[in-house]
């Protein structure tokens, strides 16, 4: 009994070293050697690294230095100037309304005249733009007669304008009255002008009293 329960166990022992062995030879094949057919195992390369490769090459081959993308940046962005702030407008002063001088009233041709002191027939046809023999005649009056203050000439009506110059004086300009001028003299001194456009061009009121040195517009 004895004999046999230690053959039992030899062969047990015997059984297991053998099935250990076969299940190691299946498991793996030689050290350092391949199947027939077989090839050795390698790496799998990346897609990426082969196309920057490829795009490498290629610059190199054209002359060109290859040079990795740059990333793309998004522009600057300028900081915006504030406009200068424009000063307010200065106010104009108003300026001062000149006054319109007076109008000048337009001498008619009366159907009569008194003759005022320093005033003479030749003064009154320049005056009126008349011909001064029509006054004459009208008056029966020569070239030799004497006239007088507080005269009165009858005024032909559609009579010859006076020939020649009516001015004797250029106007508009000013006079500085001399000792006995009057209205009426100053107007025969420039002969074109009527002792009315002197009244209204200096607002003289009657009776039109002047003194030495004043100074009068004469229009």
């Amino acid at each position: 009994m004895k004999t046999n329960r230690f053959l039992t166990l030899v062969i047990a022992a015997f059984l297991m070293l053998g099935l250990a062995a076969c299940n190691r030879s299946a498991s793996s094949g030689p050290t350092g050697q391949q199947g027939a057919g077989e090839n050795p195992t390698q790496p799998v390369p990346n897609p990426n690294e082969l196309n920057a490769g490829f795009v490498t090459q290629t610059a190199v081959a054209a002359g060109v230095n290859a040079q990795p993308p740059e990333a793309t940046q998004p522009p600057a962005v300028q900081p915006t100037t504030a406009a200068p702030a424009q000063p307010a407008p200065t106010a104009v002063p108003p300026q001062p309304t000149e006054e319109a001088p007076p109008a000048i009233p337009t001498p008619k041709v009366p159907a009569k005249y008194t003759l005022q002191p320093g005033e003479f027939p030749y003064c009154i046809a320049r005056r009126f733009d008349i011909n001064p023999d029509q006054l004459l005649a009208a008056n029966n009056m020569g070239k030799a007669s004497q006239s007088y203050p507080g005269q009165t000439l009858v005024i032909p009506q559609n009579a010859k304008p006076f020939p020649g110059k009516r001015a004797l004086a250029a106007h508009p300009t000013k006079y500085t009255v001399r000792a006995g001028d009057t209205i009426y003299t100053i107007a025969c001194t420039f002969g074109d002008v009527s002792p009315d456009a002197i009244i209204a061009a200096n607002s003289l009121s009657k009776p039109y009293t002047l003194q030495a040195g004043q100074v009068l517009q004469i229009p």
